[in-house]
């Protein structure tokens, strides 16, 4: 028998919340990115990518970029019209966009979310 008590009925609820919450904040998406960086290493960010490149959103490959360079010119020029890049990318890539974003006035809207299903190495951020 399972003991109900505040602890658990708030751990229950909290855990109802999170499940509930976590496919809409995914599939949700309140504008287009500007850009979207995505490495091909892995399937669910390529998949992702496609998705993208099918709307007309501009992607760039982290792994055949040059993420500082792409900062100097390619990525703000994509970002010009719309200043918000997505990217489903390892911890060190999302930390590069954060870093050279700081100079255009971008910050972290979701940063390190998992992909349900992919690579626990591979994280879903915003930067807006």
């Amino acid at each position: 028998m399972i003991a109900i008590t505040r602890r658990t009925t708030l751990k229950g609820t909290l855990a109802l919340a999170a499940t509930s919450l976590a496919p809409s904040v995914l599939h949700a998406r309140e504008a287009r990115p500007g850009l979207f960086l995505f490495d091909a290493r892995f399937a669910a960010s390529r998949q992702l990518a496609e998705q993208w490149r099918a709307q007309g959103v501009p992607v760039l490959d982290s792994r055949e970029h040059d993420l500082g360079l792409a900062w100097r010119e390619r990525i703000p020029q994509a970002l010009a019209a719309n200043p918000r890049i997505e990217g489903v990318t390892l911890w060190s890539d999302r930390f590069i966009c954060e870093t050279f974003g700081r100079d255009h006035s971008l910050a972290m809207t979701v940063a390190d979310s998992a992909l349900p299903g992919a690579d626990p190495a591979l994280r879903q951020w915003v930067l807006a």
